[in-house]
């Protein structure tokens, strides 16, 4: 049989280009990155969202690259890589994600956000939250999901061991005061805050958030976005709250000296003020509050306590494999986080139950700066962080690393997962057991 002129033959990876018929033969193969999906884009869009609901994602990623387009989620802290996608089946997919978000589909030239709700092939509810940048081969189209059965999570349900959560309760339910919430980016500080204003929505309080973004809808509570464009940061939304009468404000971060200065008031005239910072550690939450130019006078008078934490992968019991625990010297300080059980040790396997992963959830270690005579003293006086984190530690306050090695040896986590949460010498020292 004579071959047509062109012949294009195309696998998964390659097309394959033959010339025939007086001219000169050839093969030429052009590289295809990815494949591109039988599936609608809109059908393929809700079965990935249910899919990564599934497995608890707390994130889905659609970017362009050179030659194709990668879909990864961002699973209990970490992103993996879902599929390569050719580039034309790729975009239709971010195109449906923003008309699924209420956002521009065709905006490629600017950032553009938005939100929606997505009713899954299963029949769940999903809030997402999409956010669409340009990037040097396309867009990076980042979708925040929010299952509101799985997500909205208790304070007892966070994670917080026995002597942590006292702690947090005592702190909440007083009424007035500030709080800080600190830890760097995906440390959980949004999560810890919206179980906080769960617990306090009892309808006998008045509860105002200020957020950029509004990770999702709370019934009960009143809840402003910043809009820096029609010139409503956080200081402005901020003195406009004070006139609405509020009993609780929560401010998504302090930022800068107005908003810091004004929460600072706030929570000593007699609201309750929660607030998130990023910060390395309880006593550096406070020291940056005090660099925001506020009166460290109020700022000691305000303070009720600081909530500095991090989130930790917990073990699958399931495949989670024992490790020998003999000879390793457990400092005193961290024994009595073990509530009186022999510390155990174990490894990540992984099996069926938990993806292969080893890990099944996430929890929050934290370590708990509450205010005394002696800290507000120290902050009255402008001591260094490293000198308010020494008085917070002969007080009692256990350290972050010690919080997280507490985890370790009841046996909730491992200790290189602890070491890559915290870095420590103690911690260190383990791993090269």
């Amino acid at each position: 049989d004579s071959v047509p002129r062109n012949r294009r033959l195309i696998d998964s990876s390659c097309e394959v280009l033959l010339m025939s018929e007086g001219e000169e033969e050839s093969v030429e193969f052009i590289e295809l990155e990815g494949e591109t999906e039988i599936t609608d884009p809109e059908v393929y869009a809700a079965n990935l969202i249910e899919w990564a609901v599934d497995r608890r994602a707390s994130d889905l990623f659609v970017s362009d690259t050179e030659k194709s387009v990668i879909v990864a989620v961002r699973r209990m802290g970490k992103v993996e890589q879902v599929r390569r996608l050719a580039r034309a089946y790729g975009r239709k997919l971010q195109g449906h994600f923003r008309v699924l978000a209420g956002a521009d589909a065709g905006e490629t030239v600017r950032p553009c956000e938005g939100r929606g709700v997505v009713t899954m092939p299963g029949g769940r509810t999903v809030d997402v939250r999409l956010a669409s940048i340009p990037t040097l081969f396309g867009q990076d189209v980042a979708v925040r999901l929010f299952d509101p059965v799985e997500d909205s999570r208790s304070i007892e349900a966070l994670g917080f061991d026995e002597t942590e959560l006292k702690m947090v309760r005592d702190l909440i339910f007083r009424s007035s005061g500030l709080i800080l919430v600190a830890g760097p980016v995906a440390s959980g500080k949004s999560s810890t805050l919206y179980a906080t204003l769960s617990a306090l929505n009892d309808g006998t309080r008045k509860i105002h958030t200020l957020e950029d973004p509004i990770e999702h809808g709370i019934p009960g509570v009143m809840q402003s976005q910043v809009n820096i464009r029609a010139g409503m940061d956080f200081a402005e939304l901020l003195s406009a709250v004070l006139r609405h009468s509020p009993d609780v404000i929560m401010i998504g971060e302090i930022r800068d000296a107005r908003t810091a200065s004004t929460a600072v008031r706030a929570g000593a005239s007699g609201q309750l003020v929660l607030a998130t910072m990023h910060a390395k550690s309880a006593a550096e939450a406070i020291d940056s509050l005090t660099q925001y130019e506020t009166n460290s006078k109020f700022v000691s008078r305000s303070l009720t306590g600081v909530i500095n934490q991090r989130l930790l992968r917990v073990l699958c019991k399931e495949c989670r494999r024992p490790v020998d625990v003999d000879h390793i010297e457990i400092p005193e300080r961290i024994r009595t986080r073990l509530v009186g059980e022999p510390p155990k040790l174990y490894e990540a396997v992984g099996c069926e139950k938990c993806f292969g992963e080893g890990y099944q959830s996430l929890a929050c270690a934290a370590e708990i700066l509450l205010n005394s005579p002696e800290i507000e003293a120290a902050i009255s006086e402008g001591v260094s962080a490293s000198e308010l984190d020494t008085i917070a530690r002969e007080q009692g306050m256990l350290s972050l690393p010690e919080a997280v090695a507490s985890r370790v040896f009841r046996g909730e986590t491992t200790v290189e997962e602890a070491q890559h949460c915290v870095p420590d010498p103690f911690l260190l020292s383990l791993t090269e057991r």
